[in-house]
């Protein structure tokens, strides 16, 4: 099954985009999706293949990010445990969250994005917080969140969302839904709670998101943890631009430190990692997801791996990979693929790409590379993620990364 990897994917590189760092001064602004401006058509030369070893079969079965409790037809329960205050080290805010979730923190210096997702990897909670010394009304508020949720939801499946509620605290509740496919083919509706309001220069959105048919169960917790959240206006996100407020227009440049191997518990990999880059250990049972970024936020290394018995051809490979691009990143601006490049070393390379929009409202086309092979039972798909203008800049980088890139097919998936 190739869903999972795709969506997992997908979130992966939404929360990506959400960072997507500029130079320049002013305020940031909430960070947008995509946009859908055409741009001039990007040079993607090939990268320098990994040293050749034993031929391999190209790789993977995805699985959605809803998992399931066996095969029962229905998905695993969210575990919320004991709740745990958890205060923002700059004093923006605080909330309390389940002990047992696990903490992703995509934040820059000019913006606060944390999500906490539950060890059934059904239920997530996000918080993203911008400054902006702006007033905005209510109105203007609900079209921000409105405008993004169109935008980075409005081509899932039944997308919908209900009219803005207001709230006793001043904030505006927009509650919101689209249909997912988990494991065994479960269709499942994904219900969203978005609360944005903004606190003296600080604009914030609160996201609470389950699986639908668990809501009735779930919602005395989730309202507890709601209801813990506080915004302090008179902190301060943190110490400004990543670079020189030069008041440019282009992206923060990726940093590239010292590279330091990285060798996997497991023993199932290794791979030379800048030792700047922050490392986001996504994996599950029987599934290694791990992601990389840069400190700008505008580069990712992604490094997926599962067990499969499954010997798949070159052809069945390329033909599930372009599918599942063309499914998830298809309806992005400026989505492109090009044809599938065999490496010597039995790999397969797939370029592709599409135009985000970052703080200041930069245009930036990005540029993904996805290596998929076979080693014995071991599928990988190794990404690489970073701005088409610096591509140049950073192919010697890039490359000598990639090509560290070592897989043991006897080590077990854990």
């Amino acid at each position: 099954m190739f869903h999972n990897y795709w969506l997992r994917l997908i979130s992966l590189v939404s929360l990506f985009l959400l960072v997507l760092t500029a130079c320049g001064g002013g305020n940031a602004a909430p960070t947008a999706a995509p946009t859908t401006e055409p741009t001039q058509a990007v040079a993607l030369p090939t990268r320098t293949p990994r040293p050749t070893v034993a031929p391999a079969q190209p790789t993977a079965t995805p699985r959605p990010s809803p998992t399931t409790a066996g095969t029962s037809g229905q998905l695993a329960l969210v575990d919320i445990g004991p709740l745990k205050t958890y205060d923002h080290p700059s004093g923006v805010f605080k909330i309390d969250v389940p002990n047992n979730w696990t903490l992703q923190d995509n934040s820059s210096s000019a913006e606060l994005l944390l999500i906490w997702t539950d060890p059934t990897g059904n239920g997530a909670i996000l918080v993203n917080i911008f400054e902006d010394n702006r007033n905005y009304s209510d109105s203007q508020l609900v079209k921000l969140l409105t405008d993004f949720l169109e935008e980075r939801f409005g081509q899932q499946p039944d997308f919908s969302y209900e009219d803005a509620r207001p709230q006793s605290d001043g904030s505006q509740l927009v509650v919101w839904s689209y249909t997912a496919t988990a494991d065994n083919n479960i269709q499942t509706t994904l219900l969203g709670n978005s609360f944005v309001e903004q606190r003296g220069n600080k604009v914030s959105i609160l996201t609470t998101l389950v699986p639908e048919e668990q809501f009735e169960t779930l919602v005395s917790q989730t309202d507890k943890i709601i209801n813990t959240y506080r915004i302090d206006p008179s902190a301060a996100i943190g110490g400004g631009s990543n670079t020189p407020a030069t008041g440019g227009t282009v992206l923060a440049p990726v940093q590239v430190g010292r590279l330091r191997t990285f060798n996997h518990p497991s023993g199932v990999f290794q791979i030379d990692i800048p030792e700047n880059w922050s490392l986001t250990d996504n994996s599950r049972p029987g599934e290694l997801i791990l992601v990389w970024n840069d400190p700008s936020n505008n580069a990712a290394i992604i490094v997926d791996i599962l067990e499969d018995s499954t010997v798949y051809s070159d052809d069945q490979l390329v033909d599930k990979m372009v599918s599942f691009l063309q499914s998830s990143f298809g309806n992005q601006p400026d989505f492109f693929y090009e044809d599938p490049k065999p490496q010597r070393d039995g790999s397969i390379l797939i370029i592709w790409g599409f135009t985000a929009t970052a703080s200041n409202n930069v245009q930036a086309s990005m540029l993904g590379n996805s290596f998929i092979e076979q080693r014995g039972n071991k599928l990988s798909v190794l990404t690489t993620l970073v701005p088409a203008e610096q591509f140049e800049a950073l192919v010697s980088r890039t490359d000598e990364i990639i090509n560290t890139y070592r897989i043991d097919p006897d080590a077990r998936v854990p």
